[in-house]
């Protein structure tokens, strides 16, 4: 009944999917019947049962790793299948490695070799689980021990998870084994009735990710992906495929199964929220305790899979939760989602609180009523600070070493910018901001800048490389896969092919407008995060004389003379190429403008005194065509055009006023910087180095590497050593020779 499926219509296929559903149900309905006799029928039966899930369950173990990819292992999920489809389509794979029915019938010899359980076993006994998780309700999680997988006995029921990384440190995590000395679950004997819901839950837990994952993956990342690739080319491999997935699908998302596992999630974020606060409130986000260091991080990373996975069946364009997502209570799994963003404390790992932000976007801006929650207590008080938080943790998120572009770091990024320009719609978000970036998350707030800062100019960097590089290596073959409807627009040399004309590297090529079209898109939305944040904060960037001059220099005026300047000749295209690579010129230099504007509102003479002592891109010239370019094309209001316009011609009297004021001063040595050659405002000594240099360099430093940068030892800025005395000397005679010193002069 399940041949031919290429000709199958929707009707005959959602009939199959119902008809294998109902068998599904009536045998696993036996089963939990079986099941519950069993766990009533005393102490010994009840451990028995729990052992055989556990044994079943480690047995389980490779399945759900990286390694062991068919043919010669038996994992098909990883890398989306591709290697499998390499496989099966290369021409020099052996002839019965070119069917994917022998190579599912190899998985199943695998199996019996190594005693893992097939696809259909490991949904059946997951199913069962969670069939009895059922009866335990969402408000008894705070009752499961965090302590039991801590249990040097527990490895016949949860196997090599003992072993798993913990959230906590080494040191933490022996702190918690003395601790969890006190606690019943860790001293009771496992056939002790009252820790039955835990010794479920933990099963339970880690089904999620050595049972159900795996087949998830394999169905809905692997074999949905075959299907489609071999639909045209191998017809016999598509049905195949087509048949494994739908089968999977058939269970996956039948409506009692996904009621359940939503309790089981909605359990397991209870469970998280209550350990990680320690019973108090979760927002913000206490120190951890004990119980939160013993956890395996490997519970958050299955439950953000699982969600993933099931957030890309959800069905497009509604708005209205439906699937998996109707049976998910918002409030505990966003808050522990913050928790995870906002605290280096509890989560360590930058990838795995990039990735809690992606799930929370990516669920807010799907269903309209869990966006409500953010502007709702406690997420209302707390998710501005986790925003910066977590933006700021991701620096240090790396997929691979050959992520020379840092890409990963960019998309973990996207979803807080988003979530920013969201939040910043409402009044109460905007008063946390303010509240948040003048006092405790001052220099939190800096180094959200400053990657921001570094973010926009990297990635407008590479898009115009790549544009620049396209446009040099264009030749007429690329421009025939072009046309082809080839992947990339990389020059194919002779000596790239097989004998058979099989292009080696075709997956590593290039498309190079589309690789500038990312980075331009980046780039755009890195902007206007900037924007948004020196519209709203203008006063506090103002007050950081280390920031101010960072944005000023390196952003602001070398993206101007970018985009005004000569160098702008070397991508000239025409407007349609900008829009096909998303680059809007345009709205840059109008955000560029804008931002002036919001720095100049607060401190004229700062702003003036430092766009003075950029010499490599500032000139009046570059400022009038600016001008002239926002007036040509109408980007800004009569009023804001007038007074940039004012800004201007300020710009060039103080610049030309400080620049012949330093000209005509002769500066003696040991009153310039270091590392800038520039005069000091005021002068800090690293202790380790004893290299003296201005405030606001070494702070600048410090945000971005806390190290010496002489040195390269640790240091922080309060350790920096002041030199009152240079400083006196430096005011006095920059006060005697009309020069103007950063934050003003001591003797003004």
């Amino acid at each position: 009944e399940w041949r031919d499926l290429h000709r199958a219509t929707r009707q005959r296929i959602e009939g199959l999917q119902r008809g294998t559903q109902l068998k599904l149900t009536s045998v696993q309905a036996q089963s939990g019947e079986l099941a519950d006799v069993m766990l009533r029928a005393g102490d010994k039966t009840r451990y028995a049962v729990l052992e055989w899930f556990g044994a079943l369950l480690t047995s389980a173990e490779p399945r759900g790793k990286q390694g062991y990819v068919a043919p010669e292992g038996f994992n098909f999920w990883p890398q989306h299948g591709n290697h499998v489809i390499d496989v099966l389509g290369h021409d020099q794979t052996p002839p019965f490695e070119k069917s994917l029915k022998n190579l599912l019938l190899l998985q199943a010899l695998h199996a019996k070799i190594h005693g893992f359980p097939t696809s259909g076993t490991a949904l059946n006994t997951f199913t069962l689980l969670l069939h009895l998780c059922k009866p335990i309700k969402t408000d008894q999680a705070s009752s499961f021990s965090a302590f039991y997988p801590l249990r040097k006995d527990t490895e016949d029921l949860l196997g090599a998870w003992v072993k798993e990384a913990r959230f906590g440190e080494k040191e933490q995590v022996e702190a918690a084994e003395e601790v969890a000395k006190s606690d019943s679950a860790f001293t009771l004997p496992h056939t002790d009735k009252t820790l039955f819901k835990t010794q479920i839950f933990w099963l339970a837990t880690k089904g999620i990710g050595t049972l159900l994952l795996p087949v998830i993956k394999e169905a809905f990342h692997a074999f949905q992906s075959i299907a489609g690739y071999f639909v045209e080319k191998d017809r016999q491999n598509a049905d195949t495929a087509w048949r494994e997935f739908l089968l999977a699908e058939s269970n996956l998302k039948e409506p009692v199964f996904m009621e359940r596992l939503g309790h089981l999630i909605n359990l397991t974020f209870r469970f998280m929220q209550h350990v990680a606060a320690g019973g108090a409130e979760a927002l913000p986000p206490p120190s951890p305790g004990p119980a939160w260091h013993a956890l395996p991080s490997t519970v958050l990373e299955n439950i953000l899979d699982l969600c993933d996975v099931y957030r890309d069946r959800q069905q497009r364009g509604s708005s209205i939760p439906s699937g998996l997502f109707v049976h998910i209570d918002p409030d505990p799994f966003l808050t522990t989602l913050c928790v995870v963003m906002a605290s280096d404390d509890h989560v360590r790992d930058p990838s795995l609180r990039g990735r809690s932000v992606k799930l929370l976007h990516r669920l807010c801006f799907a269903f309209p009523q869990w966006q409500e929650k953010l502007n709702q207590p406690p997420l209302q008080q707390h998710l501005i600070p986790c925003l910066i938080n977590v933006f700021i943790a991701v620096e240090k998120a790396i997929m691979s070493y050959y992520d020379l572009s840092y890409r990963y770091k960019y998309e973990l990024r996207l979803p807080v910018m988003d979530l920013f320009e969201l939040a910043l719609q409402h009044e109460t978000h905007r008063k946390v901001l303010d509240g948040f970036v003048r006092g405790a998350g001052n220099d939190r707030f800096h180094k959200l800048l400053t990657q921001l800062i570094n973010d926009s100019n990297s990635q407008i960097e590479e898009a115009i490389r790549t544009v620049k590089e396209y446009q040099q290596n264009k030749t007429a073959e690329a421009q025939r896969s072009q046309q082809a409807g080839g992947q990339h627009d990389e020059q194919v040399l002779d000596d790239d092919h097989t004998d058979t004309g099989e292009d080696v590297y075709r997956r590593s090529r290039m498309n190079y407008k589309e690789h500038a079209k990312k980075y331009f898109g980046l780039a755009s939305k890195t902007w206007k995060t900037l924007w948004l944040l020196c519209k709203h904060c203008a006063p506090v960037i103002v007050d950081g004389s280390t920031i101010l001059e960072q944005l000023l220099h390196t952003s602001l005026d070398a993206q101007l003379y970018f985009l005004v300047g000569p160098e702008m000749k070397s991508i000239k295209s025409s407007a349609q190429e900008y829009d096909e690579l998303g680059f809007n010129p345009k709205e840059l230099v109008k955000q560029i403008a804008e931002i002036y504007l919001f720095l100049a509102r607060q401190k004229r003479e700062e702003v003036a005194r430092i766009v003075a002592k950029d010499e490599r891109y500032y000139s009046r010239e570059m400022f009038s065509k600016a001008l002239s370019f926002i007036r040509k094309y109408g980007l800004l209001s009569a009023d804001l055009s007038s007074e940039f316009d004012q800004l201007v011609k300020e710009l060039a009297d103080r610049v030309s006023q400080q620049r012949a004021a330093f000209d005509e001063a002769d500066i003696p040595a040991q009153y310039l910087c270091e590392m800038m050659a520039d005069i000091m405002s005021d002068p800090v000594q690293f202790p380790q180095s004893k290299k003296i240099v201005d405030r606001w360099v070494a702070v600048r430093h410090i945000m971005g590497s806390d190290r010496d940068p002489y040195a390269n030892t640790p240091v922080k800025v309060e350790e920096l050593v002041p030199m009152p005395e240079l400083k006196e000397e430096i005011h006095r005679f920059a006060k005697d020779k009309g020069i103007a010193l950063e934050g003003g002069n001591m003797f003004d």
